[in-house]
């Protein structure tokens, strides 16, 4: 029942964060509301090229923008504060002050940041982008350093879309941000075979004028062929994941924040 209750406290300082592309949205990751601002992953909030970043709340309508805080990336930017890039802790704090996170929960940051193997935790985000805000408990497996980063293996439910979440102990207070999934997939084996198809389109666009073999259009037909990789890829991503996933400590960023 512990956790019941934990998770009932902190839900609400959850946020779902969303890009948009040419008026698509194409992509989301997960961050919490603390004293001052938003914690997220810094690779969350660096997606690529995108024509806006979008904080949601999770109990507001997916389907109506007006819900959303809507902000031009060049803005998302100028409120970052403290941040650390993707290969090294993986954080970004915003100095933000919304009317839309007035009343909420304001997570802490454990002072101790003692997890032990085999304690039990909870992490909550908005994994696949669904809309609903979702809880799950997992425990600690793994406590390890890799380029002198302690990193938590969490044996838990981790999938795309939780990244930036927070990962909380019995207390509700945070001990890391969620960062990855474990899926089992060799990394980047298909951005590398979809990149080896655009390489080929190009130099057959480049080539003058096509020629129609058996009355097929082989630019067409290569175009066609990379959608096609571009779905399998990610609808076998989505559905490899082994119950393993990484925070990252959160004592850097609170660290950071404390120092001002």
């Amino acid at each position: 029942m512990a956790y019941t209750n934990v998770i009932a406290r902190v839900r609400s300082g959850v946020v779902q964060i969303l890009y948009e592309k040419d008026g698509r949205r194409v992509g989301s990751g997960s961050g919490f509301l603390t004293n001052g601002g938003l914690v997220t992953n810094s690779h969350v909030i660096r997606p690529g090229e995108v024509n806006a970043i979008l904080i949601r709340m999770s109990e507001t309508d997916p389907q109506d923008p007006q819900s959303f805080i809507r902000l031009l990336p060049e803005a998302c930017y100028r409120a970052v504060a403290h941040e650390s890039p993707a290969e090294l802790h993986d954080y970004a704090f915003l100095r933000l002050d919304e009317p839309e996170f007035a009343g909420r929960h304001r997570f802490l940051f454990d002072p101790d940041m003692g997890p032990h193997v085999g304690e039990q935790v909870a992490f909550l985000g908005f994994p696949f982008g669904m809309a609903q805000l979702t809880a799950h408990l997992g425990y600690i497996s793994s406590i390890h350093e890799r380029n002198g980063i302690k990193v938590l293996q969490i044996d838990g439910s981790i999938n795309g879309g939780n990244s930036g979440g927070p990962l909380v102990n019995e207390d509700g207070n945070v001990i890391g941000l969620v960062t990855r999934a474990v899926t089992g997939l060799i990394e980047d084996q298909f951005a590398r075979l979809i990149q080896a198809l655009q390489q080929n389109q190009a130099a057959l666009q480049g080539g003058g004028a096509r020629v129609l073999v058996g009355g097929i259009d082989p630019i067409q037909a290569l175009r066609a062929s990379q959608a096609a990789m571009e779905q399998i890829a990610r609808d076998l991503h989505r559905s490899a994941n082994v119950g393993i996933g990484y925070a990252y400590s959160a004592e850097y960023i609170r660290d950071e924040i404390a120092a001002g």
